[in-house]
């Protein structure tokens, strides 16, 4: 029996959280992590060009390697691009979402959200709000300095 194969994207070093977290958990799966850094952050970009961008890099990427799963590993780009991907590809594709109602499961009066701007603007964000925090008051914050400090911070640079 091969091992299965998982493609993760991110548009810089973020996305290594999400990566160590699935490689800890499944020693055995072969992982490999490919990032756009040319265009990070993500939160900036227009939306066409971010779906364009991520379509690009994963479907080529796939096309050209033994792939059996996707994970998109980045928020800005999961709450737009799932629907095109899984379009283009024939194997399961998968991203990280706001987290949303597992925060609102938790809360007893409000939920906070920090993301880019792009992540808390985005239908998909706010859909995730109506069906799982319709009863919880929820804060939104949008920062365009929270990428760069995770990005650093992962790069044992120091975050000021």
């Amino acid at each position: 029996m091969s091992k299965t194969t998982i493609l993760m994207f991110d548009s810089g070093v973020g996305g290594l959280s999400v990566f160590q977290d699935i490689k800890a958990k499944m020693p055995n799966l072969s992982c490999t992590y490919i990032f756009d850094n040319q265009a990070y952050p993500y939160g900036e970009l227009p939306q066409e060009e971010l779906i364009s961008r991520t379509c690009q890099y994963v479907s080529q990427f796939v096309e050209s390697h033994n792939i059996d799963l996707v994970v998109i590993a980045c928020n800005t780009a999961s709450t737009v691009v799932l629907p095109k991907l899984r379009q283009l590809l024939s194997i399961p594709v998968v991203g990280v979402v706001p987290a949303i109602k597992p925060a609102s499961q938790r809360a007893n009066i409000g939920v906070g959200l920090i993301a880019t701007p792009a992540t808390i603007t985005r239908e998909y964000t706010h859909d995730l709000i109506k069906d799982f925090a319709a009863d919880k008051d929820v804060k939104l914050l949008g920062s365009t300095t929270l990428v760069d400090m995770a990005e650093k911070k992962l790069r044992k640079s120091p975050v000021i």
